[in-house]
């Protein structure tokens, strides 16, 4: 991508398929599948992710995907369903968030998480991979950065497996639930071409 390109204009496939998993753009009639994943592992959710402490509907789940839609339109905020393929089944959810993204770079953060049945099955690596591929191919990312609580073992192994190396820490991002201070570790992957 060059620096002059607008983003709205960048070709993002709407579907991915790799032997596993498919990644779909968010779409109206979601909201239910994804909001059975969400509430599988909540309290996960607000430890790592500092997700708020009251869990959302499953028709505030259906709106904010009509919105991800949206801003997946906009590349707002670019997100992934991701759907097991033999079943059909949602066991989680990946993106470039917007506010990690600074398309001047252009650079990008990768988030996901899984619903807690669905882990320990590769899910969130091989999303991560498809996610790493799209961003160095299509968006011309120059380096791509994946943010883990370092107590969250599970988490950090994803982008150890994939290579990322370990960049920096830093602690005080958010307030545990205990009332100390998050450490998170910054895993980072740079594009070949530097």
């Amino acid at each position: 991508m060059t620096k002059t390109m607008n983003k709205i204009l960048i070709n993002l496939p709407e579907s991915i398929e790799s032997k596993n998993i498919i990644l779909q753009m968010p779409k109206a009639g979601f909201g239910k599948k994804i909001h059975e994943v969400i509430i599988d592992g909540y309290d996960d959710y607000i430890k790592w992710l500092n997700w708020p402490d009251e869990i959302p509907t499953a028709e505030d789940v259906e709106i904010d995907c009509r919105k991800h839609h949206a801003e997946f339109i906009t590349r707002e905020n670019i997100r992934y369903i991701i759907i097991e393929k033999n079943s059909q089944k949602v066991v989680g959810r990946c993106a470039f968030p917007g506010f990690q993204a600074n398309w001047l770079i252009p650079q990008f953060g990768i988030s996901y998480f899984i619903g807690k049945r669905y882990r320990k099955r590769r899910y969130a690596t091989k999303a991560v991979s498809e996610m790493a591929k799209i961003a160095f191919s299509i968006l011309g990312a120059k380096k791509i950065e994946i943010f883990c609580d370092k107590e969250n073992i599970p988490s950090t192994k994803v982008p150890q497996k994939l290579g990322f190396k370990l960049e920096y820490t830093t602690r005080g991002s958010w307030p545990k639930q205990d009332n100390t201070l998050a450490h998170l570790q910054c895993y980072s992957l740079f594009s070949k071409m530097l």
